[in-house]
């Protein structure tokens, strides 16, 4: 039969059961009411539902409570001689990652890496938040991560993380959790505002593979975790990646991805980052190589930026060819135009639910067939067809023009008097010549 280790007296107790059996410490978080039978948390003074008083365990009975106190005051001087060794390592490796300059890589004997049992944690999280009244900024919970107990390998410490995901108000908090007897004692660590982004925490979302978790780097503990803030526009923001240090209680960096928001084959939102922030330690290193496994941050390889780099080159190449032909065709057009040859000119469409202008900004309208012209009191010509509903900027050579008519009303030859002469313009055609 399957055995678990008492918490309390470190037994070994049957799975699946409710007290030990040897000290009678509870050993479930959760009870049934007597009255209602409704699942509520073990600690609890009264019944949610009914309001009935309940009568909690004793942990221990008095025939065993030397056996207990024993073993108890064992497990202290065992703890205090295994923190002051974990104390010393910790000082040692924390002078030789920071203030030695030692970046050597983690091989996989320096880390050991802990599983996230979320459901059953975030239960655990959830209640406490609830029973300290601290679940009264509409933040919800994003996960929790186990911390085994050194000696023991019983877990005893929570880390819990919430988020609210408001554009005008983002935050996140980290909570510690202890476990003291039957209770989860929590504290609020850290606090931190992403103003200005909606933020996305779960690692559904994010669709992550190896964060959250807690990593143990030799002798310390560290919760790495990420997050995206992601703008109201869509069109670009970042993955920020963090690692937390559990046994000081503070973040200790965090290391963000900026890029393009996308949209992969398959639908799904993506940050295209076009650069890896620099690691500057151990720490970071690890914290750069697990941010990879999000499924939102795409990072190219040195190919697909040199593949883009060169597309890149190719539309240059072919823009700088575009703008040499066109600044050829209207050297070649401004010749013949002056030669009183008839050009082809590319009219500028205007959307026609774009206002152009107000009654009072024209000085002459005229009207024949298809079209109406406008002469604006800034010198520039606009028709409307009415065939096509559309507006066009009439395009000709030479300075503002003074004065518009109609040459050939029937065929939408309209006269353009300017400073430096009179132009013909065709408006069906979208061509023109010097006539003057």
């Amino acid at each position: 039969m399957a055995e678990n280790i008492c918490p309390q007296c470190g037994n070994q107790v049957p799975e699946g059961s409710k007290f030990c059996n040897h000290c009678g410490y509870l050993l479930t978080s959760e009870i049934h009411c007597p009255k209602c039978n409704s699942i509520i948390p073990a600690d609890s003074a009264f019944c949610p539902n009914c309001r009935t008083r309940i009568e909690q365990a004793s942990s221990a009975p008095a025939a065993s409570a030397p056996r207990s106190s024993e073993k108890n005051s064992k497990g202290v001087l065992r703890y205090f001689v295994i923190a002051a060794i974990v104390a010393f390592v910790g000082l040692f490796v924390v002078r030789q990652l920071f203030y030695s300059g030692n970046h050597k890589e983690v091989d996989a004997t320096d880390v050991e890496v802990t599983d996230v049992d979320a459901g059953r944690y975030n239960d655990i999280f959830n209640n406490a938040l609830i029973k300290n009244n601290l679940k009264n900024d509409g933040d919800k919970i994003a996960f929790t991560c186990p911390i085994k107990n050194d000696s023991s390998g019983a877990v005893d410490r929570l880390v819990g993380v919430t988020y609210l995901s408001d554009p005008s108000h983002s935050f996140y908090k980290i909570f510690t959790l202890t476990l003291n007897g039957q209770n989860w004692d929590i504290k609020m660590n850290n606090q931190r505002y992403v103003d200005g982004y909606n933020l996305l925490f779960e690692p559904k979302s994010l669709r992550s593979e190896e964060i959250p978790t807690v990593v143990d780097i030799q002798g310390k503990k560290y919760m790495f975790f990420a997050y995206a803030a992601v703008p109201s526009s869509e069109e670009s923001g970042k993955i920020s990646a963090v690692y937390y240090d559990i046994d000081a209680e503070k973040e200790i960096r965090q290391v963000d991805f900026y890029g393009t928001l996308m949209r992969d084959m398959d639908g799904q939102q993506i940050l295209k980052c076009n650069r890896v922030p620099t690691a500057t330690g151990v720490l970071d290193g690890e914290l750069i190589k697990r941010a990879r496994s999000i499924g939102m941050l795409h990072i190219p390889t040195e190919e697909e930026l040199a593949r883009e780099k060169a597309e890149e080159e190719r539309l240059k190449e072919e823009q700088a060819k575009l703008e040499a032909e066109n600044a050829a065709q209207e050297a070649e057009n401004a010749e013949k135009f002056q030669n009183g040859e008839e050009v082809k000119v590319d009219a500028q469409q205007v959307d026609k639910n774009t206002p152009l202008f107000r009654a009072e900004d024209f000085s002459k309208k005229i009207n024949g067939g298809g079209y109406t012209v406008f002469l604006l009191k800034n010198g520039r010509v606009y028709a409307f067809s009415k065939a096509s509903n559309s507006t066009f900027e009439v395009h000709f050579g030479g300075g503002s023009a003074s004065d518009i008519g109609f040459e050939d009303s029937g065929k939408g030859i309209v006269n353009i008097r300017t400073g430096s002469g009179k132009v013909q313009y065709n408006l069906g055609s979208k061509t023109m010549k010097k006539v003057e």
